[in-house]
């Protein structure tokens, strides 16, 4: 068995009929630290692999993972790979390449960890639905801020897969989207980096984000064109949820994503002050209108008209709080109060009926108050969509 290390890549000659794990360890070990991300294994000169030889492999797999890289076999006749498969730890974990090029792309797509800029704010946008939507309202909210822009493909890798395994063509698609989307956000002068992670599923976005240390995310749920990554509603969800970081979920784009909104609408429940600093951002000097409503449900055992004073009180106080950030902002706000028998269906029913083509829906981490009024009506408007809607957690 010849052994040779050179560059990215550990090449063997011969016959693997041992663990010669102990004899490449060294060699590895060495590759490992000029290319943190991950080595490659060329096996092109292997002729023969027996059961004991392919724990070789497994050993392999085990060492460069706890180093927080990735190995990737390349040369394995089919037969040789069979004999693998034979042995625990090879069969459901060794990465396969068909080229050592190919090896090479894909581990270049690495980082060991998410890199961060100086800014204070770090924004983050998955490349994943409408996503040129997503980058548009990212950019609205952090520009004026110290923030910086950070997009990342959530490279899908399917469960019959290694998580490492090389998708030249998926990574190829996934590295012409994050171009443009860079050039997206270059335009509006924010520094940006962009990044791959490779998943089980788009809820990994969480761990990303919070390796980041990032403080926001906007993510895109409308479904993508076919072939290219969207997230499913439940989970986006549910990421939103359990985040510690603030998520903005945004479906029902316009056909020019870039097209801003001009009538929007925030009802007064949950975090609607953020809500509404929110879509101040993203009309600003535009000629556009954020208007808040405040909701005073009535039950159907009383008119409609039925004196509600502490109500009208709160309503009152929540205009003057709408003025307020609407001048700080720059941006014309106008703030009413609505009656209504039942407060979710109530608004949907607004939205419906008045032609405004953005609802901005927000609720804070604590699910107390009228967080479950705020949260159904969120949902209620994603699923009717009567126009393009953005529900916000925030992160405290």
């Amino acid at each position: 068995m010849i052994i040779e290390a050179r560059d990215d890549t550990i090449t063997l000659r011969g016959e693997v009929k041992t663990n010669i794990w102990p004899a490449i360890q060294a060699a590895a070990a060495l590759l490992l630290e000029n290319h943190p991300t991950g080595i490659i294994l060329d096996c092109s000169g292997v002729t023969k692999v027996t059961t004991k030889g392919a724990e070789t492999f497994a050993d392999a797999f085990d060492y460069i993972a706890a180093q927080n890289a990735r190995i990737v076999v390349v040369g394995l006749s089919e037969e040789m790979l069979q004999v693998g498969r034979a042995v625990p730890g090879v069969r459901s974990q060794l990465p396969i390449a068909a080229t050592v090029e190919e090896a090479r792309a894909s581990l270049a797509l690495e980082e060991p960890t998410p890199r961060r800029g100086k800014a204070h704010i770090a924004g983050v946008v998955p490349i994943l639905g409408n996503w040129r939507r997503a980058v548009y309202f990212a950019d609205r909210l952090a520009v004026g801020e110290n923030c910086e822009m950070h997009l990342v493909d959530l490279i899908k890798v399917p469960r019959t897969l290694p998580i490492g395994s090389p998708l030249p063509e998926r990574e190829a698609a996934g590295q012409a989207r994050l171009a443009e989307a860079q050039g997206l956000v270059r335009k509006t002068g924010l520094r940006c980096f962009t990044h791959v992670e490779r998943v089980r599923s788009e809820t990994a976005l969480d761990d990303f984000v919070q390796r980041l240390n990032a403080g926001f995310t906007v993510v895109s749920i409308d479904r993508a064109p076919r072939g290219e990554p969207s997230i499913e509603e439940s989970d986006a969800l549910s990421l939103q949820e359990a985040a510690p970081f603030e998520v903005s979920l945004i479906k029902g784009a316009p056909e020019d994503p870039s097209r801003p909104p001009a009538n929007v609408v925030i009802p007064a429940m949950g975090a609607w002050d953020h809500a509404v600093e929110h879509a101040c951002k993203l009309v600003r000097g535009e000629d556009a209108v954020v208007n808040v409503i405040y909701i005073i449900a009535i039950p159907r055992t009383e008119p409609l008209d039925a004196p509600r004073p502490d109500a009208e009180s709160a309503a009152a106080d929540c205009e003057r709080e709408a003025l307020r950030i609407g001048k700080r902002c720059g941006v014309e706000v106008v703030a009413t109060a609505e009656r209504v028998r039942d407060p979710v269906l109530g608004f949907v029913r607004l939205v419906q009926t008045r032609g405004f083509d953005m609802a901005v829906v927000g609720v804070r981490r604590e699910t107390t108050g009228d967080y479950s009024v705020a949260h159904a009506t969120a949902v209620a408007l994603i699923d009717e969509l009567p126009c393009e809607t953005v529900f916000l957690r925030t992160a405290g």
